[in-house]
This record gives C-alpha cells, structure tokens and sequence, in this order.
C-alpha cells in the first residue's frame, strides 16, 4: 500500500480509545472506543472487553451511539454501563456469563456519574431533580417512541420558552442554559430496579464515591454564588439517605476518592492554577497535604484535538493504603505520579512516564495499570503496564531557569502489553511526521520548550512556510500527543512551530501563574523569541513567510499580536478574546475566572488596558475570525466586535461562523464541521501565501 498524506477527512478513520477499567480478578479490561460516523454525521461510542494479556479483544454493545462508563459489578459477573440505546441516557446491565442485557433505569432525565456498592446490589447515580422535587421517570409500559416523542416535547418547550434566572452562573459552554433541575444522589436495587433519592440539595452534586464498607457515599458540591470551576465543597451521606455532613468547607475540591480502609479521603484541591492531592479524614478533620513539594500539575493539560473526551481521574490507592496514585503534566508529557500516604517526602515519585500523553488510567492495586495513552506519532492506544516498588525515580522541583530535566523519558517500564489496535490501520497507509523538540531562554532567562513540524514533503536545501500555533488555556500545554491539525497543515507544505510559552502547565507553579494578570505582557514575548529561535535554528524556515494561529486564549494572543506587529502574511483567530470587558459579562465562566486571571483586577480601565479590541486600529495583517455560534465559553460577540471595528476601517478580515456548536468543537463538533472548520483555516493561510508571494518579501521578526 502506497504511503499518503494526512486529509481532513480522516477524522472518520480516527479511533479514539478510552476509559479502561480493570475487573476485580484483575484478569479482564473494559475500555471505549469512539469512532466518527460519516453518514450519521456523529459519533458512537461502544465498550471493548480483552483479557489483560491482549489475546482477546471482544465487542460487548452494538446498539446506541454512546455507550460509557462501565463498572463492574463486585464479583465481576456483571457490567453496568450508561447508554442512550433507549429512554435517554440509562443504565443497562450486562451479564458476561449469559450475555443478556438489560434496561435497569427510566428516569426521564438520565442519570450520570454510577457507582456500585462494594457490598451490596445497589448501583448509586445522579439524577437531574426539579427543585424541592422528586425524581421522575417514564411511566411503565411507555414504547420507545413515545418516550422519544416526550424529551422532543419537553426539550422543544425548553428552548422556546421565556427563562428566568437568579444566580450568577446559569450557563454551561457545550450544554446551554442551566434548567430548573438540580443533580441528585439516587440509588437504585440492581435485581429490582427500585429506587430512593437520597439528597435534595439547593446546588447540583459531583464525584460520588462509596466507602469500602458500603456505608457511606461521599461527593462535591457548590453553595450558591460559586461556579464550581475551581472545586467545591466535600460532603459526606449515609447510603440510606438522612443528613449530610459537611467534611471540606472550602470551595476547591473534587474528585474525592475513599482509602482501602475507609479511614481517609484523598481528594483534588485548587490553588490558584494548581491542583495539588490533599487527604482528609473520612468524618472530617485535619487536612494532610500529600503533594506539597510537587510543582507541576495534577491534571491532564495536554491540548490536543485527539481527544473525544476527558473522563476525569479520581486518586486510586494502593491496595495496602500507603500509596495514592494521580495523573500529572510535566514537560509537554502526562506521567502517573505515585505518593506516599505518610506524607514522609511530598515531592511523588514518576512510576509510568514516557514520551507520551496518558489520558487515563486504571490501577488494580497492587502492580498493574492499564493506560490510555497516545504519542505524536499514535492518536490513542490501551496498554499494561506493571510496576515495582522501586520503579521510577523522584521528582524534582525544576526552576524555570534550569536545563528541562529530561530531555527523552524512559517508559520506565519494560513489560508492557498493548491491548487494542485501534488506529493501526490508518498508520499502514498513511505518512506521520513526528516534531523536533528544541529549548530557548525568554524573559527572565527562563528557559521554554518548543516544537518544530516538519512538512511531509520535506526535502533539503528547501525553505518553507511557517505556521505558529498557540494553544488555548493559557494553562493548558502542547506536548507528546497526536495532533491531526498540525500532521494537515505539515501534508500541505507548511512547518509548524508550537510552543509553551509562561502560564502553561507542568513548567512548575510559578511558570503557570507568571500570565495572571500580565496577559499579552511577557507571555507574548516568549512567544516571539521561541519563533525568533525556530526560525534561526532550522535553516528550513522560511522567515518571511510566517502565518500564526490560536484558539481561545490562542485567539486572544493571535488578535494581540496583530495589534502589536505587522510581521505576519496571515492570522487566524478562533474561539477568540477581543474584549475583556463584555467578555466578563457574557462568559460562562466568568467572573470567577478573569478573577482568578486578572488577581482581581477586574476594573473597566485594567480590563480595557487588556482588550486587543483597544488597540484594533493598528491591526494590518489580513485575519479569519472562525467562531462557534454556540460558544458560551469565549462568546461569539467577541469576534463580532473585533470583525466590525476592522470591517469599518477597511481591514482585510474574514468571518466564519460555525453553527450549532460550542467552543469544544475542535474536539467534539459534527465531524463535518470539523472538517469545514479545517478547510477554512486551510484554505485562507494558503490563499493569503498566494498573495504574499505575489506582493514580495515580507518584514523579518525583530
């Protein structure tokens, strides 16, 4: 088979594994897989069992277009999973033994987040509730096309009817306007199928998780006038319903997750741009820091548009309950952190590493995980990995000043198993460029790390277009991931230069929060010195034919640039930031957010100082402003404002709205407009290329 180059259109020949879970024996795996439907136009998502040696590889749903979060039961006999198959989202039993599956759940909003007792036949979930109501479901003999016809009904009045509001926060980027139903704790009787709510709070409730004894289920939850962004508070009820106690009263946690012997609570915490791993005790108290000496970030922050869906990670303990078991960003690279209970050190210790991005893990216990990771030349993959005590080595705090401290990770491990073939196929025929790393120092003599993609067609002596792209976040990170953008714009000719400038994470706490409040301040100059470095390091580079792009935050550098300098042939500006006054306003997650960005600086005149929008008379270079309709998290109006002040001054600059999706939709938008979205892109860097060759050289970085 002939090798080709990356299209657009191979978004449908992309799968996207995740979410393994191990079974109890240790012996079998769960895992998803996502795959884009050209016809549908969607996704389906069905759940894969293999045996943890990777000799079986069995599809287990058929039916539905999402089928997600499997648990098993506590002997393993049995899989519940969510599915949309029928009624909504539902939980669905299956046996392994007779492969019979089942509708357990009618409720007639869904139910998210399941959890099955470790001691008894009763799965826990959370159901949307109306106010001081009860939860609802469909009557018992409703066919499946009168339940169809039911959420048509109420979604339709929904949209179409007048809503009122009096919170803060009472929107959702990807989800719309918050409804009067709040998320409530529920359980329900496996063999029966009967159920009791057992909460009715004010706020809606997250991160359920069960005690070893079956006894208790802690779980997250807001007090009104908090967004939930950076946490909530942590609360803890008996399984059979009654009062709740409040464990954690600040509004900064997630994810808790009980010790083996249900005496602690491990839990993720904000503080300010980081999320460090703390344990409380199971009926509150003291809290034990466990990663007070690790300073980079406890989350998965790699930016990628390989990704359907993040499924958070609660911390997983060892089975002898001296070690918690966490995800980190670290250098362009997600790694799995190990740290000791006895909070003896502080720093964790790196057990799987590799240059890598895992996306998620499943840990047995004792010295098995099984991982989903992808690479820049994999978009998704599931392995084995065993450990050992003394696998790994410690981590050390790096300054940003200091030489990154790995240069190429060891796996550091030699015995894994791959599980699935997801992705194969599609390598075999098609050509994978894989990015050179590089280092410069910055402001402050801060070093910063940075990539450089090659064109697919490469060939020496040669020079070539450049693309800048800047990630979104500020704080998430470029690193050791499949990118299918960049491998699209490498088959077209063009290097592409990416790079983490200051407020990425996993470059320590300092580097990640040196943005706040100086966006567009030296932020911008790291990225201006790392493409001043690409440009005199590979000789490949065309200096004068430099295009930049960004996303979000992206967006917003890309229109700060613009109003900064002339040197670029083409900017596109997606998803995008023009003025951070009505964004304040009008974003999802704002204010909490620019609060926590702005340290507080949240006035008209620091907001406007801020705003490229203030300086929109300077902008020449030729720009694609390419928004989604239905963004919530960086509102169209934002691209809107930048388009018309340009328009009306005679700017060159183009609009793409995207319809009906939300500022997810590099990730998870109709696959066609995904591709639509790539082609405009594509389209307007190559045509503006044209032109720039037509005019002559342009200006050279200074």
């Amino acid at each position: 088979m002939s090798i080709r180059l990356t299209r657009p259109e191979d978004i449908y020949r992309f799968e996207w594994p995740s979410n393994p879970v191990i079974s109890p024996d240790g012996k079998q795996v769960i895992y998803e897989k996502t795959k884009a439907r050209q016809k549908e136009n969607d996704y389906n998502t069905h759940l894969f069992l293999v045996d943890i040696e990777g000799k079986t590889d069995l599809q287990l749903t058929t039916n539905g277009t999402s089928n997600t979060h499997p648990i098993w039961s506590p002997n393993g006999n049995i899989i519940a999973y969510l599915s949309n198959r029928s009624f909504g989202s539902q939980i669905w039993l299956l046996s392994l033994d007779s492969k019979q599956e089942s509708c357990l759940t009618k409720f007639k909003h869904g139910i998210s987040s399941v959890v099955w007792s470790p001691k008894r036949d009763i799965i826990y979930g959370l159901v949307p509730v109306a106010q001081n109501g009860e939860v609802e479901v469909f009557y018992e003999n409703i066919t499946e096309a009168e339940a169809i016809d039911e959420i048509s009904t109420r979604n339709k009045q929904w949209l179409e009817g007048s809503k009122s509001f009096n919170k803060l926060y009472y929107k959702n980027d990807g989800i719309g306007l918050q409804t009067p139903y709040t998320r409530q704790l529920v359980s329900i009787n496996v063999k029966t199928g009967e159920f009791k709510q057992l909460t009715n709070r004010p706020n809606h409730i997250s991160d359920p998780t069960i005690s070893p004894d079956g006894k208790y289920i802690a779980f997250t939850s807001s007090n009104d006038g908090e967004s939930g962004l950076y946490g909530k508070s942590i609360y803890s009820i008996s399984v059979h319903g009654g009062e709740e106690k409040l464990l954690y009263s600040k509004a900064n946690a997630h994810s808790p997750s009980y010790s083996p012997d249900g005496k602690w609570i491990a839990y993720f915490s904000y503080l300010h741009n980081q999320i460090q791993l703390q344990l409380i005790p199971a009926d509150g108290g003291d809290i034990r820091y466990l990663s007070k000496q690790y300073h980079d970030t406890l989350s998965d922050m790699i930016f990628t548009d390989m990704r359907f869906l993040k499924s958070p990670l609660k911390p997983q303990w060892s089975k002898n309950g001296k070690y918690v078991f966490c995800l980190g960003t670290r250098e362009g690279r997600n790694e799995v952190v190990r740290f000791a209970v006895d909070d003896s050190d502080g720093r964790g210790r790196i057990v799987i590493g590799g240059d890598r991005t895992i996306f998620h893990f499943s840990y047995y216990g004792d010295q098995t995980f099984v991982i989903a990771y992808s690479s820049v030349e994999h978009p998704g993959k599931i392995a084995v990995v065993s450990i050992e005590d003394n696998t790994g080595y410690n981590y050390i705090k790096r300054e940003p000043t200091e030489a990154f401290s790995i240069l190429e990770a060891p796996s550091l491990s030699t015995n894994e198993v791959r599980l699935d073939h997801c992705n194969d196929a599609y390598l075999s025929e098609v050509k994978v460029v894989k990015p050179e790393v590089f280092s410069y120092f910055s402001e402050d003599n801060w070093q910063i790390q940075g990539f450089v993609l090659k064109p697919a067609n490469f060939e020496e002596g040669k020079k070539y277009p450049v693309l800048l792209d800047i990630h979104g976040g500020p704080h998430s990170s470029f690193g050791y991931t499949y990118f299918h953008q960049m491998q699209l714009f490498s088959a077209q000719g063009f290097a592409v230069v990416y790079l983490n400038p200051r407020g990425t994470s996993g470059f320590g706490e300092n580097f990640t929060n040196a943005v706040c409040g100086h966006y567009g301040g030296k932020d911008m100059i790291d990225l201006f010195n790392g493409l001043n470095e690409a440009l005199r390091r590979f000789d490949f580079l065309d200096k004068n034919k430099v295009a930049v792009n960004g996303i979000s935050y992206g967006g917003f550098m890309v229109n700060w640039l613009i109003t900064h300098t002339d040197q670029f042939f083409a900017a596109v500006s997606e998803g995008c930031i023009s003025n951070w006054i009505s964004m304040y306003g009008t974003s999802d997650i704002a204010p909490e957010f620019m609060d926590v960005e702005f340290k507080g600086k949240t006035d008209v005149v620091s907001l406007w100082k801020r705003s490229p929008l203030a300086y929109v008379e300077n902008v020449n270079t030729p720009l694609l402003l390419l928004h989604n309709e239905s963004d919530l998290r960086c509102p169209i109006e934002q691209a809107e404002q930048f388009y018309s002040h340009i328009k009306r001054k005679g700017g060159e600059v183009q609009f793409a709205r995207i319809p009906n999706s939300s500022h997810a939709l590099l990730q998870i938008g109709k696959p066609t407009l995904r591709i639509e979205r790539l082609e405009a892109i594509l389209d307007f860097v190559t045509a503006q290329l044209q032109e720039s060759f037509a005019k002559g050289s342009l200006a050279i970085y200074e």
